[in-house]
């Protein structure tokens, strides 16, 4: 259970893809004219939620795991996890056989400003023994070069748990710094443009955004630093 090869398709967006308009969905206003397109409206992100859910536990079941620890990766990672878990709690409540989820948490950072970080710090929120020969399903919100979730694996595995897995709301469509590595499940390859919305933020703005948005290069001044 622990490979590193992707086990679910995702929906992968081309380099031609320029979404949806903003001007045809409701936005605050202070993100109004910041936003150049709307990449993924929500009620998609809501319906490709529900898909990864069934696949998880699909695959959970095949391995008779009967308890699966998710570990979020804060901040971005956090409204993706968060509505992951609900998912996964509600359709394994209507299987015959109940995979119990629960949900803890790391924090890691390596964005500042638009750019990657090289290094990735790690703080546990919890006791990290608990994960010792338990089933782990890593949940951050992008993938950009993989390094950082990589690093996360790495630093979880130290705590000897009986499997590994990751799911990913996102993945940039680049080459990645580790290549033939895949995380397990991802919902989305989008172009390699800045994206914000369901977690994702810049400098702590565009967080709440249900809809997963590019921003134009005003928005980018208007906000650098602000974090």
């Amino acid at each position: 259970m622990a490979s590193r090869e992707g086990k679910s398709d995702c929906i992968i967006f081309d380099d031609s893809y320029e979404g949806y308009s903003a001007k045809n969905f409701t936005l605050p206003e202070p993100y109004e004219k910041h936003i150049s397109t709307i990449l993924i409206p929500g009620g998609m992100v809501r319906s490709r939620l529900d898909r990864m859910s069934i696949d998880i536990l699909d695959d959970y079941e095949k391995s008779g795991v009967k308890s699966v620890y998710i570990i979020c990766i804060l901040k971005g990672g956090f409204k993706f996890a968060s509505d992951l878990f609900k998912t996964l709690q509600e359709y394994s409540f209507t299987r015959r056989s109940y995979i119990k989820v629960s949900i803890d948490f790391l924090a890691a950072s390596t964005y500042v400003d638009d750019s990657v970080g090289h290094d990735t710090n790690i703080t546990p929120c919890t006791n990290m023994e608990k994960f010792r020969d338990k089933d782990v399903l890593i949940v951050e919100d992008m993938v950009d070069t993989g390094t950082s979730l990589i690093e996360l694996e790495r630093f979880v595995r130290k705590y000897e748990p009986k499997s590994v897995y990751s799911a990913c709301f996102s993945s940039k469509k680049q080459p990645i710094t580790f290549p033939g590595y895949k995380p397990t499940y991802v919902g989305f390859e989008v172009p390699n443009v800045f994206i914000v919305g369901y977690g994702i933020d810049y400098n702590d703005q565009f967080r709440e955004l249900p809809h997963v948005c590019a921003v134009n290069d005003e928005g980018k001044r208007e906000f650098l630093g602000k974090g």
